[in-house]
Parts: C-alpha cells; sequence; structure tokens
C-alpha cells in the first residue's frame, strides 16, 4: 500500500491554516472596531452625565426620592464611562470576560438615560444597538481570562453596585430627614465631590486606555498553581503526545483560547512555546492565531522549540520559520528483544547488571515511602552537582509535586535494597505508553556496574508490554539525520563538518548512538522561528532555557539527564 503524499497533505493543511488566518484578520478588525466603538460611547456616556440640563427631567423619581437622582444618577453614569474605558482595551484582545462587562455596562448606560424621562433617547439607542452588536459579533471574542482576572472582575463590579447603593442611601436618607435648604446644599456639596472624584478617574482612565503599555500580568504563586492546573485539565482532555505533560512546568504560562491552550514562556522578548497547542484539532489554525495576535500585542518574538510535523503548516502559513532541530526516540515495546547481534552490548549490560542482584520496581511517585524519596531527591540533587534543573522542552523538572498524579516512577535497587538509579515517565496517550521525564544513577558509591540505566530501561520496556501498553519515549538526538546520513541538501553539507566538530565533544552523537541500542522508531522535530532579525536573539534564548549554553560531556550528562540540554 502506498502511503500518503506528503506534500499534498502539507499543500492542503496549509491552505487550510491560511484560510483560517484570513478569517482570523476579520476577527481582530471586528474587535478593533468593537474597541473604538466602546472607547466613543464610554466618552460620550461621560459628557452626556456632566451636561446639567439632562438632570432636569428626572420627573417622577424625583418626587419620590428627592435628592437622590441629582446625587447619584450623574456619578453612576461616570462609573459606567470609565468601566467601558477599561473593557475597550479587553475588546481589542478579544476577551469573552470584556465583551460580557461591556454588554453589561451598555445596558446599565441604557437604564440610566432612559429614567431621564425620554430626553436622551439618541444616547439610549447608542448604548442599545452598540451592546446588540457585540453580542452580534461574540463569536470575535474566544480569548478566556485568567481565573484571577474574572475573580478581580468580579469582586470590582460587587465594589462599584455596593458604592453607588451606598451613595444613593446617604442622599436619600440625608434629603428625607433634613428637608432644609442648607441640607440640600451640603447634599450638593458631596455630590459634586463625588462627580469631581469620579470626573479624574474618568480622565485618567481615558489615557491609559489610549496610550499606556501593555504588560502581561504577573501571577503570584497561588494564582500560578490555579492556573496550572486548569492547563492540566486541558491535557488530560487533549493532550497525549510525548512532550504534552512538560506543558505543566512551573516557569510556563498558559494562554487559553475556547478548549485549547498554548504553553508559553518569556525571556528576553522572546516567546518559547512548547508543546505545540494541546486543544481539538479544529481549533488549532485559530489558536495559534489568536496566540500570535496575543504576543504580538506585548511586542514579543514568537519561536516553537520541538514543534511536531502535522503543525508546520499552521506555524508556515502565519509566517514563521521551520528547520529540522532531531528526532525523538520512541521504542515499539511489542517488539523489542535483547537477542540478536545488534543488541549484545545491550544485553550483557542488561544481564551483568541482573546476575548482580540489582532489580528494578514500578510506582508511582506519590506512593513512594519517604525513605526511598529520600534517596532519589539526594540522587537527582548530586547528579546535578548542586545546579537546578535544566530544560525546558523535554523535562517537567520536579519531583514529587502533589498534584502530579499516575506518573511512572522506575526504581533500580542493590541486592541491600540501596536504590541505585531511577527513571521517571511522564503518561503519553498517543504513543500508547509513556514518554521518558529524568533519568539518574547514584553517583557517591563506588564499584557500581555499568548499565544501571540501561538495565532500568530495559525493565521498564517490560513493564509497558506488562501493562498491555505499545510504546516508550526515550531520549532526543538532537540533528541526527544530518550527523548520520549523507547530506540531503547543500545547507546539510555546509552545517555538518560544524555539526561533526561539537559532537565530538558534546553529547549530541553520543544519544543517537545510545538510542539505536534499543532499536527504536524516529520521530523528526523542529524549531519554529520568527523574523530573520529575531533568529540570533531566540537561538540564544532557546539555548539558555534548555541549559545548553554549556553543553555537558555524554558521560555528565547520562548522569544527569536524559533530554539534550535537560
Amino acid at each position: 500500500m502506498e502511503g500518503p503524499d506528503w506534500d499534498v497533505v502539507s499543500s492542503r493543511g496549509s491552505s487550510t491554516a491560511r484560510t483560517a488566518l484570513v478569517g482570523q484578520r476579520t476577527r481582530l478588525r471586528e474587535r478593533g472596531i468593537a474597541s473604538r466603538v466602546v472607547l466613543v460611547i464610554g466618552v460620550l456616556t461621560a459628557l452626556s452625565s456632566l451636561r446639567p440640563r439632562l438632570w432636569r427631567s428626572w420627573g417622577f423619581l424625583r418626587d419620590v426620592l428627592p435628592g437622590l437622582v441629582p446625587g447619584t444618577a450623574r456619578s453612576s453614569l461616570l462609573v459606567v464611562s470609565i468601566t467601558l474605558l477599561l473593557l475597550s482595551r479587553g475588546l481589542r484582545r478579544g476577551s469573552r470576560l470584556a465583551l460580557l462587562g461591556s454588554v453589561t455596562a451598555l445596558a446599565a448606560s441604557a437604564v440610566l438615560h432612559l429614567a431621564a424621562g425620554g430626553r436622551s433617547v439618541v444616547a439610549v439607542v447608542i448604548a442599545v444597538v452598540g451592546g446588540l452588536w457585540l453580542v452580534a459579533r461574540r463569536s470575535a471574542f474566544t480569548v478566556l481570562p485568567q481565573r484571577r482576572a474574572v475573580r478581580r472582575a468580579a469582586l470590582l463590579a460587587v465594589v462599584g453596585v455596593l458604592a453607588i447603593l451606598v451613595l444613593a442611601g446617604l442622599f436619600t436618607m440625608m434629603a428625607l430627614h433634613n428637608p432644609h435648604p442648607v441640607a440640600d446644599l451640603r447634599i450638593r456639596r458631596v455630590a459634586h465631590l463625588v462627580e469631581l472624584i469620579l470626573t479624574v478617574g474618568f480622565l485618567l482612565s481615558l489615557g491609559w486606555s489610549l496610550v499606556a503599555p501593555r504588560r502581561p500580568v504577573r501571577l503570584g504563586a497561588r494564582d500560578q498553581r490555579v492556573e496550572r492546573e486548569r492547563a492540566r485539565a486541558v491535557v488530560a482532555r487533549y493532550g497525549g503526545g510525548t512532550l504534552d505533560y512538560f506543558a505543566l512546568r512551573d516557569d510556563k504560562s498558559w494562554f487559553f483560547v475556547g478548549q485549547s491552550m498554548v504553553a508559553h514562556s518569556v525571556r528576553a522578548g522572546v516567546c518559547l512555546v512548547s508543546p505545540d497547542p494541546i486543544g481539538p484539532v479544529d481549533e488549532r489554525e485559530q489558536t495559534w492565531a489568536e496566540f500570535l495576535n496575543y504576543a504580538h500585542d506585548f511586542g514579543w518574538s514568537v519561536a516553537v522549540i520541538g514543534a511536531t510535523a502535522p503543525w508546520l503548516p499552521v506555524y508556515e502559513a502565519s509566517g514563521l520559520r521551520t528547520v529540522y532541530l532531531g528526532d525523538e526516540a520512541i521504542v515499539d515495546c511489542t517488539r523489542f528483544s535483547l537477542a540478536g547481534g545488534e543488541r549484545k552490548s545491550l544485553r550483557q549490560a542488561v544481564n551483568r547488571v541482573a546476575k548482580g542482584g540489582w532489580t528494578t520496581t514500578f510506582v508511582d511517585p506519590l506512593e513512594l515511602d519517604e525513605g526511598c524519596r529520600a534517596q532519589v531527591l539526594a540522587m537527582s540533587a548530586e547528579s546535578r552537582h548542586g545546579e537546578g534543573e535544566r530544560g525546558f522542552s523535554m523535562t517537567l523538572s520536579r519531583m514529587f509535586d502533589p498534584d502530579d498524579t499516575g506518573l511512572l516512577l522506575a526504581l533500580t535497587r542493590a541486592p541491600d535494597g540501596r536504590v541505585d538509579a531511577f527513571c521517571q515517565f511522564t503518561p503519553a496517550a498517543s504513543i500508547d505508553g509513556w514518554s521518558l521525564d529524568v533519568m539518574r544513577r547514584r553517583m557517591d558509591v563506588e564499584d557500581l556496574p555499568n548499565g544501571l540505566i540501561d538495565f532500568t530501561i530495559a525493565r521498564t520496556i517490560d513493564e509497558v508490554v506488562r501493562r498491555g501498553q505499545h510504546s516508550l519515549g526515550l531520549n532526543f538526538a538532537v540533528m541526527r539525520e544530518v550527523l548520520e546520513n549523507e547530506p540531503a541538501t547543500r545547507f546539510d553539507a555546509l552545517v555538518r563538518p560544524l555539526l561533526q566538530l561539537v559532537s565530538a565533544t558534546t553529547q549530541m552523537s553520543s544519544l543517537a548512538t545510545f538510542n539505536s541500542k534499543y532499536g527504536p522508531g524516529w520521530v523528526p522535530r523542529y524549531v519554529v522561528l520568527d523574523a530573520a532579525e529575531f533568529v540570533a536573539t531566540q537561538a540564544l534564548v532557546m539555548a539558555e532555557a534548555e541549559g545548553v549554553t554549556e553543553i555537558p560531556l555524554i558521560g555528565r550528562f547520562m548522569a544527569r539527564a536524559p533530554r539534550p540540554g535537560s
């Protein structure tokens, strides 16, 4: 059977992505219009509240609650106008929360103007038409807010309503209990003071809406964890790639669109994304377009680390450049065997460790007893020689977090029960198995047999089969195709000598050799880069994020992490 024509598939994918990006441009145009319209309505609302003759016709309300309307209606409209000004920025970014707030504020504006006895028909029509138009264009506002923003908006709304009610009650009580010209003068003075404060607030809000710089919100530890768990729900529902669980690293932020999520981190003006956005397939193009709009709004360049082939048409259609990075090793555990000449060195290493009495057991890390947990943590810190965890795209960079349920920890113990090596794996539903997060071996004991890591991985492969699963994701081999095969392009021929020189003193070729012992399938991974003027900065930032600014030698690398730069 012939395989798919990848040129045709790529062409169709690019066409679909371009169509989606055209639709996104339409949404951005609608957001811009909505933002400007709401901004203008906010200004008009403020101006109408300051027109004295508007407040002479409050008719029956003035008779029922003398002193209430002159003291609070004007203030209420100023509050509405300030709210509209602040929400106009959120509308430009496509915020669904800003849409809801704007419609509510416009409805409040219409109600307040209706109470003016019919002389503000134009203001009512403007508010109603504006609100209905926003509702009709609600599909253009798909960016979901952080839960922190929802809480803050709810709190501000409650405080605003309570403040208006308190002022209304205060003015009414003063008017009813002191029906005297002097008391009425005091009420007016208080009302004027409130109006002055709100007018100043309106002017400040107008200036902030027009010229204030845009900066992302920095979350505190509690809010960061809340957002991480929100992202975890997306990973649990739509994730499953070998890198998807690493979207939950603590140094990443999360951008939500519909049911999708983009994990990213901003360093030196470069927005690093890894893994590919996670969510339903039919939301891919819109999610990426929304995220690019978000990143460009802050002036960031965008780069993706560890991108997969299905996402390349989307990235390329958005104007980014894709570059081959290397290959991830995926072992088919159901076909793996230690028999045969190709597995001779691996078989010897595994048998040597087994004959020495070492055994491997498997457990959820959170179920590990305190004694073993202490050994694992000590081994991990010692293997790093006191350094912090490094890596960005292919390691979780934490252990024993109470929220990380369902991981797999392989522990290799000496005959006396001492833990001498371990590997931690994250779930990877797309390969029906597990993805290697981190591997370590003890460094403080002499005469340990060579091959402890090989033994641990071989036993893990057996465990995967025992559990009725299929595959195990291992290390990442940087530029494997260029290093191992004949140059396919002139560019490959030019860079191959340089890569071979670097490979001679780093883990690049050694990792490919290490992975090859298990007879894996190779899955290509890519980096996605922004405009040419950003490439140098992005390369440096990616190197720093992955921890390869000081590239370790293979021996030390094997002791401290399974991923390049991890």
